[in-house]
C-alpha cells in the first residue's frame, strides 16, 4: 500500500499540471503585492494598502483551494480511469478499496506539499515587497498561519470529494460538472435564499451544515469554532470515502 502511494505521488510530481499549480500561485502572489504597491503609489491610497491587509484579505479567499482541491486530486487520478483488472508492481495485491484510498491518500501528501508552497510562498513575497511599510509583525503571521491549520479539514474534505467524483465518472468532463454543481452551486444557492432578505427556515437550517460558510467564519476569531469545522470536514470526508469506495467497487469493466 506505501508502495502504491508513493508510485502515485511519484507519477503526480512528474506531471506538468504540478508545475503550472505553483507557477499560478506564485504569480498570484506577485500581482496582489504589486497592486497594493501601486494603491499606495500610483492612486495614494493609504487605507487597507499595506501587507498587513493583504495578508487580512487573503484569509477571505481560502475557499478557493476548496473549490479547486479536485484538480490536486485529478492530478494523482491521471487520465486513464484505474482499472483494477490492470496490474503492475505498485498494484498487485491491491483490492479496490486500496487502489481507492491509496489514490486519495496520494492527493492529500500533494495537496500538503502545495498548501506548504503556498503559505512559504505567499508569506516570504508578502514579506519581501512590503518590508518597509513596518505592518508585518510575527502575530499577524503566526495568526495566519494558525487559520490555515484551522482550515485543513475543510481542505481535505474537498479533496475527498473530487476523489470521489473522479470515481464515480469515467468521463471526466461529468466529474468537474458534478463536483462544481454539489461543492459550489448548491451550497451557495442555498445560503442565497439563507440570507436576507429571504431567510427561509429550510435553507437557514441547512447552511448550519455546510463548509462554504466556514471559511468567511474563519476570518473572525469570534466566529471560528474549532469543533465545527473539525466535525464537519471528517463527515464529508468519510461520507465521500464511503460513496467514492462503493461506486468504484460496482464498476463493471
Amino acid at each position: 500500500m506505501c508502495y502504491y502511494i508513493g508510485s502515485e505521488l511519484k507519477n503526480a510530481l512528474r506531471r506538468r499540471y504540478v508545475l503550472c499549480y505553483v507557477a499560478g500561485m506564485i504569480i498570484l502572489c506577485v500581482l496582489a503585492n504589486l497592486s497594493m504597491i501601486c494603491f499606495r503609489t500610483i492612486y495614494g491610497m493609504n487605507d487597507g494598502a499595506f501587507g498587513y491587509n493583504l495578508i487580512i484579505f487573503a484569509e477571505g479567499v481560502f475557499a478557493i483551494p476548496y473549490y479547486s482541491s479536485i484538480f490536486i486530486a485529478d492530478i494523482v487520478f491521471g487520465k486513464d480511469y484505474p482499472d483494477p483488472r490492470i496490474r503492475d508492481k505498485a498494484t498487485i495485491g491491491l483490492s479496490r478499496t486500496k487502489l481507492y484510498l491509496g489514490k486519495f491518500a496520494a492527493a492529500l501528501i500533494l495537496s500538503g506539499l502545495l498548501l506548504v508552497i503556498a503559505v512559504v510562498g505567499f508569506i516570504g513575497i508578502t514579506v519581501l515587497f512590503q518590508l518597509n511599510d513596518g505592518t508585518i509583525d510575527a502575530l499577524t503571521i503566526l495568526d495566519f498561519i494558525e487559520k490555515v491549520v484551522v482550515a485543513i479539514p475543510l481542505w481535505v474534505a474537498g479533496v475527498a470529494m473530487g476523489n470521489m467524483f473522479l470515481f464515480l465518472y469515467r468521463r471526466k468532463r461529468k466529474a468537474f460538472i458534478a463536483f462544481f454543481i454539489v461543492v459550489l452551486a448548491i451550497p451557495r444557492l442555498i445560503m442565497f435564499f439563507a440570507a436576507e432578505p429571504f431567510k427561509l427556515p429550510p435553507f437557514t437550517w441547512i447552511t448550519n451544515i455546510l463548509i462554504t460558510p466556514e471559511f468567511n467564519a474563519l476570518q473572525f476569531f469570534f466566529t471560528m469554532n474549532y469543533k465545527k469545522i473539525l466535525l464537519l470536514g471528517t463527515i464529508y470526508t468519510v461520507a465521500a470515502c464511503a460513496i467514492g469506495i462503493t461506486g468504484y467497487r460496482k464498476k463493471e469493466f
